[in-house]
């Protein structure tokens, strides 16, 4: 297997919101309200993701503009799964069963996701045997915004060191009542404007998250000694982390007074992954999605 960078790919980038609720469920705006909200702030898909509803998106069409994902937020004893892209709900009665659960969901065509893992008190020992989910979300705006739980970064990283292949998302997950609209979304890579061209794209990797900065590019290059490494370029930032397995990372700063907008870090057999973390003075973070060493070391 080979690693290909979502920013070498064709088409353009797209923002979205993948986690919201409406009224249809415990959310205080409709659905034709969060639509509008999205779409007048500059995002160019959503989806509606109400608890244990199933919310169509647009197919091939759009929608005045706007590309609508289906999903919902199913749910069980000790875990909550995003699911996106799925044509039906599965049976409720596999709730029990969250691995279960997430294989109906990828029967029905969807992509499961853990949603705010921190929050719901989750391990990545209680992620790890469901085998079937495609990610996480690494961050999650309401969670943040009310108890300051929203971020999963410990769980991804130790995950991705065992060698699982897990992506990660920033959303909102807003229900319009604790101001977490607007905070957490993906920037997608596709050359298929379409609810289709959208998920295809989720399910590759080809996506970028954030709560504020750009990431410009993502690729490989080589140090002076020939050893490959990986080069990121983003908008002004305040740090740039290189997350490995354990401690084969390496946290980069600025000279004084300055900004970071890139930052190159060497590729070895034993990080098992690296992905970049880009901090800005806002406190605003991008995350890649992992690269896996063994695809370019191979």
């Amino acid at each position: 297997m080979t690693w290909t960078s979502p920013f070498a790919r064709p088409g353009r980038w797209l923002k979205g919101n993948l986690h919201t609720h409406t009224t249809q469920s415990d959310g205080q705006k409709s659905p034709q309200e969060a639509i509008a909200w999205y779409r007048d702030h500059h995002y160019d898909f959503l989806a509606i993701t109400d608890h244990w509803v199933h919310t169509p998106g647009s197919g091939d069409g759009l929608r005045a503009g706007f590309i609508l994902l289906s999903g919902a937020e199913l749910h069980g004893p000790g875990y909550h799964m995003l699911c996106l892209g799925l044509s039906a709900l599965p049976p409720r009665e596999l709730d029990g069963d969250p691995a279960a659960l997430a294989r109906a969901v990828r029967e029905l065509g969807g992509l499961p996701y853990f949603a705010h893992p921190y929050w719901m008190g989750q391990s990545s020992a209680d992620i790890a045997p469901v085998k079937e989910v495609a990610g996480i979300e690494v961050f999650n705006s309401v969670c943040e915004q009310m108890v300051g739980l929203g971020y999963s970064r410990v769980q991804w990283d130790e995950l991705l060191g065992q060698g699982r292949r897990l992506t990660g998302l920033a959303v909102d997950d807003v229900h319009w009542k604790h101001g977490a609209q607007g905070r957490g979304f993906v920037m997608v890579r596709t050359d298929d404007a379409s609810e289709a061209g959208i998920l295809r794209a989720l399910a590759e990797g080809s996506f970028y998250s954030s709560t504020g900065p750009a990431i410009l590019d993502l690729s490989l290059a080589t140090m002076e000694d020939g050893q490959p490494a990986l080069k990121v370029r983003c908008s002004p930032c305040e740090t740039i982390v290189f997350h490995a397995r354990g401690s084969r990372g390496r946290r980069i700063v600025p000279e004084e007074g300055r900004a970071l907008d890139g930052a190159t870090w060497p590729i070895k057999e034993d990080q098992v992954y690296l992905r970049v973390e880009c901090h800005d003075a806002a406190g605003g973070v991008a995350w890649t999605n992992p690269l896996y060493v063994s695809d370019i070391l191979s």
